[in-house]
């Protein structure tokens, strides 16, 4: 069988479903190399609690080096295990930072081996000069596995040939989000109550970290201008943050009159997606990533500003009038009516349509089906 070395950063939370698939494989060899050590930030998964015995042999550690704690600029074992172990096709982090796989990719190739990146890819709002190093770094690569179809695009533009692109998307653990989801559906759960004072409102949901980038207060705003005539929307704010008891002060009047909620923190992933589908439409303010996956993968419509050069990939999810909408960047006013004009249009959701796109593309399974043709295919 095809052995894969893959050279990563660290464990995040958000990778086990996919890395559990890709391990279990009974087709091609898989071998993951991280550090256990975590400065930036992700919440990072525990091997021991998550995967037996057999599974964790797949499983390896490397030691990070750090600039300032935010950049990764070097990783041991990458250069001995490309030199001299036994495998097919080594693995990489596409970020241009990391020296030690600069010299791997020059390894490999002096072996003959397949060199494939795990890559945003360009993100479009580059410098001149880091867009050109990036690319030159990118262009070590056989085949590159993007996150989203622009960063694929932008790529061709700069001379990439299309047949060595394939977009994996993103994915969390779909498995557990359909149980939940249909247990939800068939116990035909509408509201989560007590949360509000008029519960028969539409619940407009934010749901991640409470940080400055996140914006809340533009929709909080934006709420506030809907609801001054008359009480049309209630707002739920689920997370914790830095932020979080600035924007409680800030807001206590609209506390008090029942249409805002701070839920606060919520890690139980089925009291989360019970959150979630009890909501009629999640809105990220700021960016939005992987929270956009989760809520369409209940069925939730969602909604984000369109301005592609500081968003995450996961904005390509949302199918504009479809399954959520877009807004103008930074602007209250306009998320205002992009909300009214939502609600007037979809009084009654299908979720099943909503999540159509989690089911087809942004899904474990997904991910293994484009990797595994790699892996065989070479």
């Amino acid at each position: 069988m095809k052995k894969v070395l893959f050279f990563t950063n660290i464990f995040p939370h958000y990778r086990f479903a996919i890395w559990k698939k890709l391990i279990n494989s009974n087709q091609f060899i898989f071998d993951i190399y991280f550090s256990p050590s975590n400065p930036i930030g992700i919440p990072t998964l525990d091997l021991k609690n998550l995967f037996d015995d057999k599974e964790r042999t797949k499983f390896h550690f490397l030691k990070n080096y750090w600039l300032n704690k935010k950049i990764l600029i070097w990783q041991s074992k990458v250069l001995r295990l490309t030199a001299f172990s036994k495998f097919d096709y080594v693995m990489l982090l596409g970020e241009m930072y990391i020296i030690s796989s600069w010299i791997a990719c020059l390894i490999a190739k002096i072996r003959g081996k397949k060199i494939y990146m795990w890559s945003h890819g360009l993100y479009g709002n580059e410098s001149f000069i880091k867009k050109h190093i990036r690319l030159n770094f990118l262009k070590l690569a056989d085949i590159i596995f993007l996150y989203e179809n622009r960063a694929k695009k932008l790529l061709v533009k700069n001379g990439f040939d299309e047949s060595t692109l394939d977009v994996v998307y993103n994915s969390l653990d779909f498995d557990i989000h359909q149980k939940h989801y249909l247990k939800l559906k068939k116990e035909n759960n509408t509201k989560v109550k007590r949360l509000f004072i008029d519960e028969s409102l539409p619940t407009i949901l934010f749901i991640g970290r409470i940080t400055e980038k996140k914006k809340i207060d533009l929709l909080i705003g934006a709420i506030n201008k809907l609801n001054q005539t008359k009480i049309s929307y209630n707002l739920l704010i689920v997370g914790e943050g830095d932020n979080l008891e600035f924007h409680k002060v800030s807001n206590q009047k609209s506390i008090d009159s029942g249409w805002l909620n701070f839920y606060g923190k919520s890690y139980d992933t089925e009291e989360t997606g019970k959150l979630i589908y009890t909501s009629d439409l999640c809105v990220s303010p700021g960016n939005i990533g992987l929270t956009a996956i989760h809520s369409l993968s209940y069925g939730t419509p969602v909604a984000s500003h369109s301005n592609y050069n500081n968003q995450m990939p996961e904005v390509e999810a949302i199918i504009d009038g479809e399954n959520g909408f877009l807004f103008e960047e930074n602007d209250f006013a306009d998320l205002a009516s992009k909300i009214n004009l939502w609600f007037s249009k979809n009084l009654k959701l299908n979720r099943d349509k909503i999540r159509k796109i989690v089911i087809e593309k942004y899904n474990p399974d997904n991910q293994l089906a484009i990797f595994r043709k790699r892996f065989l295919n070479g």
